[in-house]
């Protein structure tokens, strides 16, 4: 009995025939991040130091050819004896999404920021100077963390993962290419 029903979405596969793709959703990559993607990076001691913070993440997909954007809530608590500030920021970064099919994993690369809004407003001018140094932990840990992970302890995920061999952007959704 358990073999039958381990048997049982490759068995609809094979039966429906005319299944040759899958897609992700932004809601789903989202939903992933904020669960799985956890970013805190810290730099320098208690006198002269930077740390960052990402949540509240959100995800679109296709509004450029081949790119996925991705959107956090950052806190930036800079440490230093002349000018010590906290600020909440939303930044925005723009990347390529491709599927690393041993790992079952997505990644991102060229990854850019393109838009950074700050709270309070007056902070951005401080930010200018640390944003390098933010863009370099970031991108660091973007393109080296997957965005997303197909499970395949579970068996309609684990046959898509043998399947899929590169996926495509499309607006609103990652699609999975099965090799042929």
């Amino acid at each position: 009995m358990a073999l039958l029903r381990n048997l049982i979405p490759y068995m609809f596969l094979l039966l429906t025939g005319c299944v040759s793709q899958y897609s992700i959703t932004e809601k789903e990559l989202a939903g992933y991040l904020n669960d799985e993607i956890h970013f805190e990076a810290k730099e320098g001691n208690q006198l002269f130091g930077i740390e960052i913070r990402l949540n509240n993440i959100d995800v679109k997909l296709g509004h450029k050819t081949d790119t996925m954007s991705v959107t956090a809530d950052s806190l930036i608590k800079v440490n230093s004896p002349l000018m010590p500030f906290k600020a909440e920021m939303k930044t925005t970064f723009e990347a390529k999404p491709w599927y690393d099919a041993p790992s079952h994993s997505i990644y991102l690369k060229q990854l850019k920021l393109v838009n950074i809004e700050s709270k309070p407003k007056d902070v951005g001018k401080a930010i200018k100077h640390i944003t390098p140094q933010m863009m370099t932990f970031l991108t660091k840990f973007l393109e080296t963390q997957p965005v997303y992970i197909l499970d395949i302890s579970k068996s309609n995920q684990a046959l898509i993962a043998e399947m899929t061999k590169e996926i495509e952007v499309q607006p609103g959704k990652l699609k999975l290419i099965f090799n042929k």
